[in-house]
């Protein structure tokens, strides 16, 4: 049997120029943290802002263009400077899982199946129950695209892997 500790060193990402990724990141064992602080959250991000978003106590969903940028290095970067400042503010300990998920959005119905996902997400995870009262996601910035009552009177599945 293989070491996993080395399979995972050998993970290799996509990295193209310019393409919209979704990305999932979870908390180091899945600690309910991040609505502690959201402006953590937005200080540390310092090369590009996420499109869309949903940010939940132990995870994230994210929706980015990474430009030229490695995606790799852009989920590094941010996880360091949350993590730096997270310890700032509410003391030691790790903070990330060590991986990130990402998928490479293809087309627009992947892209429009992903942000959906995204804002749904609060729902999905029992800590509202219409998308729209959840604070901290971006379905505020896209509520000409949602009538009022998605995602409330029927659970909506999504199906695929999201990383979670």
């Amino acid at each position: 049997m293989r070491n996993p500790t080395i399979y995972m060193k050998n993970l290799r990402r996509f990295n193209l120029s310019n393409r919209d990724y979704f990305i999932t990141l979870v908390t180091y064992l899945r600690k309910p943290i991040l609505t502690k602080d959201i402006g953590l959250f937005w200080n540390s991000w310092d090369t590009i802002k996420p499109i869309a978003w949903a940010i939940l106590p132990n995870h994230i969903h994210l929706l980015i263009n990474p430009g030229r940028i490695n995606i790799s290095n852009i989920i590094h970067d941010f996880k360091i400077k949350y993590s730096r400042g997270y310890r700032d503010e509410f003391g030691s300990g790790r903070v990330w899982h060590n991986r990130f998920w990402d998928h490479v959005i293809r087309n627009q119905d992947d892209m429009n199946h992903h942000i959906d996902y995204i804002h749904y997400n609060p729902v999905k995870h029992g800590l509202v129950k219409r998308p729209f009262d959840w604070e901290n996601s971006s379905i505020h910035e896209f509520e000409e695209y949602y009538q009022e009552d998605w995602g409330v009177d029927e659970e909506l599945n999504f199906g695929g892997e999201f990383g979670e």
